[in-house]
């Protein structure tokens, strides 16, 4: 059995136990946000392993959520979410294509509804074919949602969801061409596939949703609303990398207080932990402090997400500049974490680095996040809707995300309308930060709101700060050196706590990494495998021999 269809196996069993079962009426409703939040720990914080994870993602939420939405109105869909939940079919979603990624709107997978009323799905050319979705058979019958152009009549109707059975575990059926994307440089195995269609023939009941376009939607929005559990996953996907970072964040810290160098100027002639020093504490516990922000930034992000009173694109919004900052600071963070562990950085056995390659995918996954920036940013300085306000306008993180906005909006005020190639030059450049600058606004805030540890906070608030030192230059008159020394001050505060820190996360369970402890280190170092020598003797410094023998 391959190593992917091994993993889909074991995502099976671990969907199968209570921790995953969820009653199948509450997809048609929202969650509160207490419960899920509850939910997402208990899920994101068990799931070490990122492809499981990702595999849970597709199977609860995207497919089975989809599936919820509809529940009401079509109660046939029943025993099939019943089968999704039981990872009985393994779910997949269809919805980029190879040359349709976040512009889906323009997607060219289309499905005519014939004169009985059933439908035709076709992929017209290879560019049109689905990218990405793992339709491979691995042993489990696989269903799709495939998303389309609905035809009706001649009259394009906009994007739906299919029900399209795809496999029974074994092979592909008929119509279905599935080809496999291999050569994903250093991430989990996962069978990613292009997969098209042949003028397959749909039953009346594969179509989620009604033959004509709502009237109280316009286009957008129509699809916005079709694929809105892309929005949810968004927010949800968020767990895994907060605790990614903070699995890394205790990693490095349990390492840098054990690793022995000589003392230089701080202690001559004694071995002393790199933690002692400045360049090796300052990044572990600023990614400590991130961690515990990010936590709070989630369970605040998931009450407004789950806020009905808000407007679809208030709520997409509001998973965009999440999903961007969680996403930017954990990668950012894990690097450094990673190069501060030095050649030990480099190994997947110490989990760091694999954590930071499977943040790669996940960084594209329901949506790249500069592109979303991009529409993001658009939308708000163009007046199209509103986000809540801040909590504290006097804050030095909301002075920095209004600054950056007055100069975007002055430099939009000299252009004639926003598809411009001087809107393109002059704004689009700008969304990404613009975008972070809300993110770690929102953060501060819900750190604030959660009343975490104010040094914490304060560290947080520091770093944040010097991550834009220029404008709080140009446009507040702080100094770098200001800048430095208040962070400063906030490391100062903060050592004391580095391993409470480490400890308070909660995550120590799920670390493996051998340069945690002298403990691991030694069964680490025990059980690798040892080259075959001319003398036939025990391992030179292993306690017990070698228990794994090099074969000629």
């Amino acid at each position: 059995m391959s190593s992917a269809a091994s993993t889909k196996l074991k995502t099976r069993e671990l969907l199968q136990t209570e921790l995953f079962q969820h009653p199948k009426a509450s997809l048609a409703t929202p969650v509160p946000h207490e419960e899920q939040w509850a939910l997402t720990v208990q899920r994101s914080v068990a799931l070490a392993k990122v492809l499981v994870c990702v595999l849970l993602g597709i199977q609860f939420n995207l497919v089975a959520g989809t599936l919820g939405m509809y529940l009401r109105e079509r109660p046939d869909l029943e025993p099939l979410v019943e089968k999704v939940l039981r990872f009985d079919v393994l779910g997949q979603f269809c919805l980029s294509e190879v040359e349709h990624g976040l512009d889906a709107m323009n997607l060219e997978t289309t499905a005519t509804r014939l004169q009985n009323g059933e439908f035709e799905l076709h992929t017209p050319h290879a560019g049109a074919s689905k990218y990405m979705a793992p339709t491979a058979p691995s042993g489990i019958p696989s269903v799709a949602i495939v998303f389309a152009r609905l035809i009706s009549d001649g009259e394009d109707c906009g994007i739906r969801g299919f029900i399209v059975d795809v496999s029974d575990g074994r092979l592909t059926y008929p119509g279905i061409t599935v080809r496999l994307v291999h050569g994903r440089v250093g991430s989990k195995p996962i069978k990613h596939c292009i997969t098209s269609f042949n003028r397959i023939r749909l039953p009346k009941t594969a179509l989620l949703g009604q033959v004509q376009p709502s009237t109280e939607l316009d286009t957008r929005k129509q699809f916005l609303h079709t694929i809105w559990r892309v929005a949810v996953g968004a927010v949800s996907f968020a767990g895994p990398v907060i605790n990614s970072l903070a699995l890394s964040s205790h990693i490095a810290a349990k390492y840098s207080q054990r690793r022995l160098v000589g003392g230089g100027t701080i202690a001559p002639d004694q071995k002393i932990p790199i933690v002692s020093f400045k360049t090796q504490y300052r990044p572990v516990l600023i990614a400590l402090a991130q961690s515990f922000v990010l936590r709070a930034y989630y369970r605040c992000a998931a009450r407004q997400f789950s806020d009905e009173t808000k407007s679809f694109e208030q709520r997409h919004a509001l998973s965009t500049i999440f999903k961007a900052l969680v996403q930017r600071v954990a990668y950012d963070s894990m690097l450094v974490l990673s190069e501060r562990c030095g050649a030990q950085g480099l190994f997947g056995y110490n989990q760091i680095a694999g954590f930071i390659e499977e943040m790669r995918g996940v960084c594209i996954a329901e949506g790249d996040v500069l592109v979303l920036s991009l529409r993001l940013i658009s939308e708000l300085l163009i007046g199209r809707y509103e986000l809540p306000a801040a909590q504290d306008t006097n804050g030095i993180l909301y002075k920095h995300e209004r600054g950056l906005f007055d100069e975007a909006a002055s430099v939009l005020s000299g252009l004639p309308h926003h598809r411009t190639d001087a809107f393109n030059r002059l704004i689009l450049p700008r969304c990404e930060k613009l975008t972070l600058s809300m993110g770690y606004r929102m953060a501060y805030e819900a750190a604030v709101e959660a009343r975490l540890d104010p040094r914490i906070i304060n560290l947080f608030r520091a770093s944040s700060v010097r991550w834009d030192e220029g404008w709080y230059t140009e446009a507040m008159g702080v100094s770098r050196e200001t800048m430095f020394l208040d962070e400063d001050q906030a490391l100062n505060d903060a050592l004391p706590f580095l391993d409470k820190w480490a400890d308070d996360l909660e995550v120590g369970d799920y670390v493996h990494a051998p340069i945690t402890s002298g403990e691991r280190w030694s069964e680490f170092f025990d059980n690798l495998e040892v080259c075959p020598s001319y003398v036939n003797s025990p391992s030179q410094f292993s306690t017990n021999g070698s228990k794994l023998q090099a074969r000629l």
